[in-house]
């Protein structure tokens, strides 16, 4: 459709988006305005028509006012009062592709996806396809067509006006955008889903099944190895065959000592005191080297203990635990063993 019924020049929705342009113009069709700045949706996405294949053109959209009034939304309903808002000259968004011949335009369709929409006036200085618009007032698209020095044409819808708003008051309108825009339905979807994780491990029920979950798997030991409380843990298992490269044999370790090329034997080394370190090297504890000792000036203590026989040697009757056929027996001296008690008698009576 085109505003100059004399010019052969037209230009027109594509189908897909034309379809949901003429669903919600009846429903009083709702636009979403926010302070970052917002995708016009549907699309506004044009097929273009009696253009000069030969000659150059560039497009661009604004938004102009329908009316003079504000809408408030109110007891399911819009209410129309006078708009008090300064009316300022619409600003026009160029198409990214700038100037193209006739027959470019019109081989594919021209797509403003990238203009956005915006309640807040400074967003425009910081980009130049953001378009500052008053909330609760309608707009129409415009569409401008200008011959490279030549005329212009200018194209409006009517059935592409729309209500701007922070929110979606109609059911209808809000349905229609949200089954027909995927880019809307996914990032839906993901918010609900973040937003289920949070809520669901956020929930006591889930707190109380993880520390449940975790008391179960530090209560339960497996079944090989046997926990005692305050007990010193079992060292780890070393194979032998390993310990051969050590220079020097460790205390409660296993070494080898090949006495063959063909079978090495195994030798066990006894466990070390755990309370005495030098106990694990042979040659530093005291108890096996007594030079040890000597060279370090210590020496264990003797101590005299007195001789008090209570009874004589004749009295003792010597056992041999050697048996008879493997030696024979010593018969004792006689006057040996008067003189010895005649010692011992003397060494009591004094």
């Amino acid at each position: 459709m085109s505003s100059s019924p004399t010019s052969a020049i037209s230009a027109s929705l594509t189908p897909e988006y034309d379809v949901l342009w003429h669903k919600l113009h009846p429903l009083q069709h709702e636009m979403i305005l926010t302070s970052v700045g917002r995708r016009v949706y549907p699309l506004l996405e044009y097929q273009f028509n009696g253009l000069n294949p030969d000659k150059m053109y560039t497009t661009s959209v604004h938004f102009e006012y329908v009316d003079d009034k504000k809408l408030r939304f109110c007891k399911g309903k819009y209410v129309e009062s006078v708009s008090q808002e300064k009316k300022e000259a619409p600003r026009k968004v160029q198409h990214k592709s700038g100037a193209k011949l006739g027959s470019k335009w019109m081989a594919s369709p021209v797509n403003f996806e990238d203009v956005r929409i915006s309640n807040k006036k400074t967003r425009e200085d910081d980009d130049s396809s953001i378009v500052h618009l008053h909330a609760q007032h309608r707009y129409l698209p415009v569409l401008t067509i200008t011959e490279e020095g030549g005329s212009s044409y200018e194209i409006r819808l009517p059935h592409t006006i729309f209500i701007t708003a922070t929110l979606y008051h109609i059911d209808g309108v809000c349905k229609i955008k949200t089954e027909s825009n995927e880019y809307a339905k996914s990032n839906r979807e993901d918010r609900r889903r973040s937003r289920a994780v949070e809520s669901s491990a956020a929930s006591p029920l889930t707190k109380r099944i993880r520390q449940e979950t975790a008391v179960q798997g530090e209560a339960v030991p497996e079944a090989s190895d046997a926990v005692v409380p305050n007990s010193i843990p079992n060292p780890p298992v070393i194979d032998p065959a390993l310990m051969s490269t050590l220079p020097f044999p460790s205390a409660g370790l296993s070494t080898q000592t090949p006495t063959s090329s063909a079978m090495p034997t195994v030798q066990d080394v006894p466990p070390a005191n755990p309370l005495n370190a030098f106990s694990a090297i042979p040659w530093l504890n005291p108890l096996h080297n007594p030079y040890l000792l000597a060279a370090m000036g210590l020496q264990f203590p003797t101590i005299p203990f007195p001789y008090l026989p209570s009874t004589s040697f004749a009295q003792h009757t010597l056992t041999s635990t050697i048996s008879p056929d493997s030696q024979p027996t010593q018969t004792e001296d006689p006057v040996k063993t008067a003189v010895i008690d005649k010692v011992i008698k003397e060494e009591v009576d004094v």
